[in-house]
């Protein structure tokens, strides 16, 4: 009688853990908060920090019944590796705030990266091929919302109004690229549940009305990678199922497939006939931050730049080709290449780390597939080619969060279902009181932290939507109302520099100059905050301070010639000014 309760209470455990990450998962892609000043990045990072923390709960009471498992003791080996290199490169940040919570409309620093490394953990024990439909269910909801918010969107029936300068379609992810991407990911799976005779027939039916709302809303973003990942994912499924029909013909195919794929992937960068199918001047855009992250990358090889301080180093690493082309003020805070924005960041422990920890899931999906057949052998291949189109958007894109949710996730579950049951242990883990309580602590603590990030995030948009004030003695209240998003416990480096400037534009240059002297003490590569506080000098004639404060940002800035100019004009009016 106690082993049954025994078992009854480890089955709730892992089935609250499979609603955590499958619907936690969900939740991130699908989140936003129009009402925040960062309404599409700030609430993903939240439900991801918490529903990561409740899984973290979980999974630390997993790993010793796990560790038996060779392919499952590996995964552990390389994902804490992996989180090892991160949490070094975390201590040698030169921001530990930035490189803890991320970048502001990033939010890809050391938190986040710990949440996905547990999703992919919690996935790699939970999954095997008989634990797929609940996947599966999530699978077509979200793709369905996604796919049907971007449709409404490219008809302009969008219920927010958003400040928009891209293509209409930003579905649940705030950008055309970003949405592309994960209707990409969710097409691969949808097609994988239509053609698996084994789903319910009217699962089949809507995730077939699904893969034509996604591919038809890709189109319409105009995002090619997008196209490109999902037709990349669907042919590697297609091929293994041609291969079981007939061997030759499936090989044939799959050479086929590579060669498309190869003059796609040219065709991309501009090169071969594909090109005027494929290329976009965006391409050429990517290139140039490329070449900015392996400068970096270069010059800093063993912890990088700092954990996500790729846009404050941007400026000082990029070349001349990036400036005449779009312009000494157009910048990047992302490589727009997660193993060049990694090792940028991260250095080579990280990049070192991040490699082996990727070569490892294609490892295991290569193995499961060699290893079944039948209908197990297409079920494999779904996962496997959704996760192979989450690592070829990667390469031309960044780690956003609503898309690296389901590259970690798939990638933990092709490791969870390439274990045989020959190699699954029936050993049951007994602390079925203790780890939902560990798990219910971490969780709420992370849900305050949220709560704080909240609040900073409100003051921000309240300021910024606030009217200037009109007359003297309104100064005060909007003095007040400037410095509210800077009283929190976390105070984002980015809103004392937006604060400030508000408050130049009142002409307050008093506590605007306050807030950004302390600001640049605190974060010597705070460009922005440096370039208002140049501003602020030169409008006052302050000419000795601006020009030091110029000749600071000429060292972060050297290609910057428009900067140099207005250095020399601050040099002349200094001496001008001189007795």
């Amino acid at each position: 009688m106690p082993t049954n309760k025994k078992l009854r209470f480890t089955s709730d455990a892992d089935r609250q853990a499979m609603n955590w990450l499958v619907w936690g998962g969900s939740l991130v892609s699908l989140s936003f908060w129009s009402n925040l000043n960062d309404p599409f990045n700030a609430p993903k990072s939240w439900i991801l920090s918490i529903s990561g923390f409740w899984l973290l709960g979980w999974v630390i009471f997993q790993v010793k019944a796990r560790w038996e498992q060779k392919p499952l003791k590996w995964a552990t080996v390389f994902a804490t590796a992996y989180l090892i290199t991160m949490s070094l490169a975390l201590v040698a940040s030169d921001n530990k705030y930035i490189g803890m919570f991320g970048d502001y409309q990033r939010r890809t620093g050391y938190l986040s990266y710990l949440c996905l490394i547990t999703f992919f953990l919690a996935a790699s024990f939970l999954f095997d091929l008989k634990k797929l439909a609940k996947l599966n269910s999530a699978a077509v909801i979200v793709g369905f919302l996604v796919g049907i918010y971007g449709f409404a969107q490219h008809f302009k029936h969008d219920f927010i109004q958003w400040n928009n300068p891209y293509n209409s379609v930003l579905s649940t992810l705030g950008n055309p690229d970003f949405a592309a991407a994960l209707m990409a990911i969710f097409s691969v799976l949808n097609f994988g549940i239509l053609i698996q005779q084994k789903n319910a027939k009217w699962l089949r039916v809507l995730a077939g009305i699904n893969i034509l709302l996604l591919l038809v809303v890709i189109v319409f973003s105009q995002v090619r990678q997008g196209l490109v990942a999902a037709l990349v994912g669907i042919a590697i499924i297609l091929i293994v199922w041609i291969h079981q029909r007939n061997s030759f013909a499936g090989y044939g195919a799959g050479g086929l497939g590579v060669i498309a794929g190869v003059l796609g992937l040219i065709g991309m960068l501009n090169i071969g006939p594909l090109s005027k199918y494929f290329y976009k001047i965006s391409v050429t855009y990517r290139g140039d931050y490329w070449r900015a992250g392996w400068r970096m990358f270069i010059h800093h090889p063993i912890f990088g730049v700092g954990l996500d301080r790729y846009g404050a180093n941007f400026r000082q690493y990029r070349d001349t080709t990036q400036v005449v082309r779009r312009g000494p003020d157009l910048v990047s805070n992302a490589a727009h290449n997660v193993p060049i924005q990694l090792a940028s960041t991260g250095g080579f422990l990280v990049l070192s780390a991040f490699l082996a920890f990727t070569g490892f899931v294609l490892w295991r999906g290569i193995i499961c597939i060699r290893k079944t057949a039948g209908a197990e052998q297409i079920a494999v291949t779904v996962i496997f080619a959704a996760w192979v189109a989450y690592e070829l958007q990667s390469l031309i894109s960044i780690d956003n969060l609503g898309i690296a949710i389901w590259g970690y996730i798939l990638g933990g579950v092709v490791v969870g279902i390439s274990l045989t049951s020959e190699h699954v242990s029936t050993k049951q883990v007994k602390d079925w009181i203790i780890q939902p309580l560990v798990s219910s602590v971490l969780a709420l603590s992370l849900l305050i932290i949220s709560l704080l990030f909240l609040q900073t995030e409100t003051a921000m948009k309240t300021l910024i939507s606030a009217q200037p004030p009109r007359a003297q003695s309104d100064l005060a209240a909007y003095e007040s109302l400037a410095q509210k998003p800077l009283s929190y416990t976390f105070t984002e480096p980015s809103f004392a520099v937006a604060a400030a400037g508000e408050l130049a534009q009142v002409q307050d240059f008093g506590l605007a100059t306050t807030i950004l002297q302390r600001t640049i003490a605190s974060n010597p590569r705070s460009y922005d905050a440096m370039n208002i506080l140049a501003q602020i000098y030169e409008y006052q004639k302050n000419w000795q301070g601006a020009y030091e404060i110029r000749r600071e940002m000429v060292e972060l800035d050297p290609f910057n010639e428009a900067l140099h100019a207005q250095l020399d004009q601050d040099q002349k009016s200094k001496v001008v000014r001189a007795p």
